[in-house]
């Protein structure tokens, strides 16, 4: 499921375009290729993130954030957390990416448009400064343990103010629950 997820997070970096603050996130979902399937128990697939892995802390704190989101929604959907994938009926798989700049070539993609730096090189356009507001793309994924994925997708933001703890958990609350709104209560 983890190259899955990978995909699905590359295409969508790719695929980004320029939103400003206030615009929506924006949200693909995968779509269930099986008939609605319930399960009682779940683990994480993902390791935690920490500082003693090199991360950064910024998305260490996202990591951790994250994490509490999508349990609390297991949780109130009656789900419950087991320790092992071997005796989960479900695993959950997530990456977050922090993509603080954006370069993008015209030939690779055609909607962007050169006037946002006049000085730019023929056929690269460099998006304008956001004062550090950071695109954040969040990618879920729930379903039976080394098989594809039946819940979930990618949601990318950006995020004005990076610091602000209770922005990033209403971002975190609104894409999770987007993301998970099809995920049946436990059997």
């Amino acid at each position: 499921m983890r190259i899955t997820i990978t995909s699905l997070l590359a295409g969508l970096l790719t695929v980004t375009g320029l939103t400003g603050c206030g615009t929506p996130t924006q949200i693909d979902r995968i779509e269930p290729r099986t008939a609605p399937v319930s399960f009682q128990t779940y683990a994480w697939g993902t390791e935690v993130l920490t500082g003693d892995t090199g991360a950064p802390a910024q998305l260490v704190e996202l990591d951790t954030e994250l994490r509490g989101t999508v349990s609390a929604l297991l949780q109130s959907r009656g789900y419950r957390q087991v320790q092992s994938v071997d005796s989960a009926q479900m695993v959950v798989e997530y990456q977050i990416a922090v993509v603080e700049e954006e370069f993008a070539s015209e030939e690779e993609n055609e909607s962007w448009d050169a006037q946002f730096d006049s000085n730019a090189q023929r056929g690269v356009v460099e998006l304008p400064d956001r004062s550090g507001a950071p695109r954040v793309t969040l990618s879920v994924g729930i379903g039976p343990h080394n098989g594809m994925p039946i819940w979930g997708g990618s949601a990318t933001k950006l995020m004005a103010r990076p610091e602000d703890k209770n922005e990033r958990q209403r971002i975190l609350n609104k894409a999770v629950g987007e993301l998970l709104k099809d995920l049946p209560p436990a059997s």
